[in-house]
């Protein structure tokens, strides 16, 4: 046991000393804040004032109707450009040769059948701004709607009246009762859960895959093997590399925790509006689902990094080890895929199934968790499973490894590892 210490200390210290780990933990709650507030400040800033041209090709008063929903948006400055069907093509030459020339963002085309078939067309510079064209497909809605309401002798101002808008609140009923979670929140939760839990896994898989095969080339492994059993070192890779990614995450979600509880400051720093920052709610993450995601990280994390280290023992050069880990990748992601059936049915069939196989368990029990009520009893056998296939996984794994660490020139086929299995 000493021996196996030894192992984990030195791969734990060397990893938190390094200037990689002080960096990645640091700018890890920058980048979360990053890719959370700054698409909203984008999307708000948008691309400043724009001036569009409605061409009306016989449009008639539809035309006055749509410049006066899109001019309710501060941001477009419209204007009318009025002309016979017959003129329409060379209007529309003309215009655009202002759109290239800069004087113009775009121009909208009304014709006289827009009216009844519906059909117009927006061109411009940027027509990839979802907002923009948003704001205009609105606008000629509205105004369509209305101008064939107003035709028909119904009164606009009614039916806007009956279809004012509607506002359909979700919330969780678990075996306590209302929750107060809403849909998107559950959503939400479940899929930060799912994505959190195979990034973890994943990088740290790899870096003890990594960690055995520096050791292998250097022949250091060789070293190593004469003072302490190939298990010992095996188990200390995992369990010291487990570590770092344990204290790093830890870390996170301290500096996660200090930013939810002081997020009104943090916005305001990103000159976020004060309305903005009023209407920003974060999910609530009940403590059964932190202790259920920690267990099955821990389990996940022990039967994947033991994959990895075979990998990583049986290759002799990184190009080697890209090819020989996608079967444990593939498993991985597969496991992140299957994982979306739960956000649909938590207790369907085919989220149970996936919550009892210990390859995918990891990842989709707790998401199962994040969306729904699972059962004790299926909680509690998924659980047991993933224990047990850790154990036969782990003896499995380090049989391999016992030999592979030493093996030198080919990279063996899945017969030869399983012989290796068996013989050692």
């Amino acid at each position: 046991m000493r021996k196996t210490w030894a192992v984990i200390r030195r791969e734990f210290v060397e990893r938190v000393r390094s200037k990689w780990f002080v960096i990645s933990t640091v700018l890890g709650p920058v980048f979360i804040v990053a890719v959370t507030v700054l698409p909203s400040l984008l999307l708000t800033q948008g691309g400043g004032r724009k001036d569009v041209v409605i061409l009306s090709a016989n449009a008639g008063s539809l035309a006055d109707r749509v410049r006066s929903q899109l001019s309710r948006d501060a941001n477009f400055n419209v204007t009318i450009d009025s002309v016979d069907e017959s003129l329409q093509s060379a209007a529309t030459d003309s215009l655009t040769a202002l759109v290239q020339a800069q004087a113009i963002d775009g121009f909208v085309i009304l014709s006289s059948s827009t009216l009844e078939s519906g059909a117009a067309e927006y061109r411009g510079r940027n027509v990839s701004s979802l907002t923009d064209v948003a704001t205009i497909t609105g606008a000629l809605r509205e105004g369509i709607v209305t101008e064939r309401l107003r035709r028909r002798g119904v009164d606009p101002a009614f039916v806007q009246e009956a279809q004012s808008h509607i506002d359909l609140t979700t919330m969780r009923i678990s075996k306590r009762g209302v929750t107060g979670e809403s849909g998107e929140s559950s959503f939400f939760v479940g899929y930060f859960v799912a994505l959190l839990l195979y990034m973890i896994i994943l990088i740290y898989g790899i870096n003890v895959m990594r960690s055995v095969l520096e050791e292998k080339q250097t022949r250091i492994i060789e070293i190593l093997v004469s003072s302490l059993k190939p298990f010992q070192l095996m188990f200390g890779k995992v369990v010291g590399v487990g570590a770092v990614g344990l204290f790093q995450f830890t870390l996170w979600g301290l500096s996660g925790y200090a930013l939810v509880h002081y997020r009104t400051q943090v916005l305001r720093l990103f000159k976020v509006p004060a309305a903005t920052v009023a209407k920003v709610q974060f999910p609530h993450i009940p403590s059964e689902l932190v202790i259920v995601a920690g267990g099955y990280f821990l389990l996940g994390y022990l039967l994947y990094s033991a994959l990895f280290a075979v990998v990583g023992a049986s290759v002799n050069s990184e190009t080697e080890a890209q090819q020989a880990q996608q079967p444990v990748m593939m498993l991985l992601v597969f496991s992140l895929l299957v994982s979306f059936s739960a956000f649909g049915d938590a207790g369907g069939q085919l989220a149970r199934l996936a919550s009892l196989i210990p390859f995918s368990a990891p990842i989709v029990m707790p998401v199962r968790v994040a969306t729904g009520d699972v059962p004790g009893g299926q909680l509690l056998m998924s659980f047991a499973i993933l224990a047990a296939s850790v154990i036969l996984v782990v003896w499995l794994s380090a049989r391999i490894y016992r030999i592979g660490i030493l093996m030198y020139g080919k990279r063996p086929s899945m017969r030869e590892l399983a012989r290796w299995a068996r013989q050692s």
